[in-house]
């Protein structure tokens, strides 16, 4: 009888063996990373407007190279000036922000970020990355450029000039470099590459993104004196096929 009884325990056992797989739910494959925010070229730079100074070379890149580009801007300009009209301090940032919108939207840019840097008017990086908050907006942006995976990057030149010598300018390009450097690092702000605890679920805490390296970082400056910045010169309404720069 307790022959019977033990082989009865092994069929049992290995009856639930047999059929415990076909019972496991099998995990539905991770999606791929979202191909709406992949970008040729992330342009970081401090204020709305910023990106006017390399305008021209943006539509070159957008209408004639095919390029997609996306903007990062690390504050919104809240301590700008207004000469057309009443608003100003977050205000202003409110409606500088439309307008940074309205004409990216221009050049076909359709990703566009603002993060929530303090609007810092001062010559000292060191004042202005103080002000922002300097690990929390790198932090963002590197969460951004896992996010878009550029090629390139382009920002402000993170160096004391003879110009105007905005702080605010130099820290973007201060943080650009270092977000260029470290978004590849796994290291760095782990959470954003921990994966969700079940994709299609809700209230995750893991971001579920992925290191990434850009090829490149270039620089531009608004330096006074063209010798601190040398650099190729060119009439883009020349060199563009389109007549769009």
């Amino acid at each position: 009888m307790m022959r019977t009884h033990f082989l009865r325990s092994i069929f049992l056992f290995v009856l639930v063996a047999i059929s415990l797989p076909a019972q496991i739910k099998k995990a539905p494959p991770l999606p791929e990373p979202d191909q709406r925010y992949k970008t040729d070229i992330l342009l970081i730079v401090a204020h709305p407007d910023d990106e006017t100074a390399v305008a021209s070379l943006l539509a070159k890149i957008i209408f004639d190279d095919k390029r997609k580009v996306a903007v990062v801007y690390c504050n919104r300009g809240s301590g700008g000036g207004n000469s057309y009209s009443r608003e100003q301090s977050q205000a202003l940032a409110a409606v500088r922000e439309i307008e940074g919108r309205r004409s990216n939207a221009v050049l076909g840019i359709e990703n566009v970020w603002f993060l929530d840097g303090l609007d810092t008017p001062s010559q000292s990086v060191f004042n202005s990355l103080q002000r922002w908050g300097h690990g929390k907006i790198l932090e963002q942006i590197i969460r951004l450029i896992r996010l878009t995976r550029p090629e390139v990057i382009i920002t402000w030149l993170p160096h004391y000039v003879a110009g105007e010598n905005h702080g605010d300018h130099q820290a973007a390009g201060v943080i650009a470099t270092e977000a260029f450097d470290w978004a590849a690092d796994p290291t760095i702000f782990p959470a954003q590459m921990a994966m969700p605890r079940e994709y299609y679920d809700i209230s995750q805490f893991g971001e579920g993104l992925q290191a990434w390296q850009p090829k490149k970082i270039y620089y531009f400056s608004d330096a006074s004196h063209p010798l601190d910045a040398i650099g190729p010169f060119f009439d883009v309404s020349e060199i563009s096929p389109s007549k769009q720069a």
